[in-house]
């Protein structure tokens, strides 16, 4: 740890296993008591400018999806791309009044996660506390019991609403909440979360192996890397987390989506199959155990192709010997699995 973000963590008066709702809850009590509105001290604009830095760094730091180890590292990288930053936005807000500072989407953002974390805490406490209530619902006196030991083994976690002051205030919630979604971060996981679908529901089921696909992603992404390298005008102005979460699997997948949706002339395939029982996977889904099956089809047909023959619908295949697969020709000339269904 350098010297410098040593430094940070006293002028926020906390440790340096804080998390980052601890370094929040820190900054919002500190600049209460620094913001030079509030304070008097000659130099209340640089104890307020350096609180906002600490605040910055360390939020940053901690955070961090590398969560690099060599803290030097780190605090230089973020010295170089956000300290001067972070400080001529202190300044701005050294020079409001308190009570607009309070007002600012800044001051706000930096309470919006605590006030969410609070209240998810105080609602799956309370259903922690409820376990036993729900567990005779649904289960009757089972269900009870097991609901008592869950609550009892849970103690640690619901204690706190005894052992803390605990306010509910559901119009606070939706207000931070509302917040949140509109953070840059919400919606990086929101485009992250239907790349995921569309990658899952369209691209794999597209008639090109795995490795095809993992390679025309590498070409994508190096190409992308490329454009960022030598500033092109179109890249210049996106960051990284746009351009390698978001734009490239983004261009990827809507390729293949528009592949899948745009696609004619069908054709039905009918195969028999068998079961690969070394690929038997157990999940646990909706209170019941089922299972994923990988299957060899005969004449060892689509054996490049595995998302061809993995199924997570179990027992919409047991007992059965034949499956039967409808095919598409897709927009772009490559054929699309649409549909399957299992038979006798």
């Amino acid at each position: 740890m350098t010297d410098r973000t040593e430094a940070y963590y006293k002028i926020l008066g906390i440790s340096t296993k804080a998390s980052v709702d601890d370094i929040k809850h820190a900054y919002r009590r500190k600049a209460k008591e620094l913001h030079p509105d509030k304070n008097k001290s000659p130099d209340a604009q640089e104890q307020f400018i350096l609180l906002t830095e600490a605040y910055e760094c360390l939020s940053h730091i901690k955070s961090s999806k590398s969560r690099v180890q060599h803290t030097a590292t780190s605090y230089s990288n973020w010295q170089s791309e956000n300290r001067e930053r972070a400080r001529q936005q202190a300044r701005e807000h050294a020079e409001m009044e308190y009570e607009k500072f309070k007002q600012t989407d800044y001051y706000k953002k930096s309470q919006a996660a605590i006030t969410v974390i609070e209240h998810l805490y105080f609602f799956a406490s309370v259903i922690f506390l409820l376990a036993p209530l729900l567990g005779f619902m649904f289960k009757r006196w089972a269900g009870l019991i097991a609901g008592v030991i869950f609550t009892f083994i849970t103690v640690h976690f619901w204690a706190g609403l005894f052992t803390e002051k605990r306010t509910l205030n559901l119009r606070s919630f939706f207000k931070s909440l509302f917040l949140i979604i509109k953070t840059r971060t919400f919606k990086y996981l929101v485009i992250t979360a239907a790349n995921i679908f569309v990658l899952y529901r369209f691209t794999l089921n597209t008639q090109l192996t795995i490795y095809f696909l993992g390679f025309i992603l590498f070409l994508l992404y190096t190409l992308i890397y490329l454009a960022f390298y030598f500033k092109f005008a179109v890249f210049k102005k996106l960051s990284k987390a746009v351009l390698f979460l978001c734009l490239a699997p983004g261009i990827f997948n809507l390729f293949f989506l528009t592949n899948f949706v745009f696609s004619s002339n069908k054709t039905l395939e009918v195969y028999s199959f068998v079961h690969e029982k070394r690929w038997y996977v157990n999940l646990h889904r909706r209170g019941r155990y089922e299972k994923i099956a990988y299957i060899d089809l005969q004449q060892n047909k689509y054996e490049a192709y595995h998302t061809f023959r993995v199924f997570f619908d179990f027992e919409a295949m047991k007992d059965k010997r034949e499956i039967t697969y409808t095919f598409e020709e897709g927009l772009f000339g490559i054929r699309v699995l649409k549909h399957y269904e299992f038979t006798k």
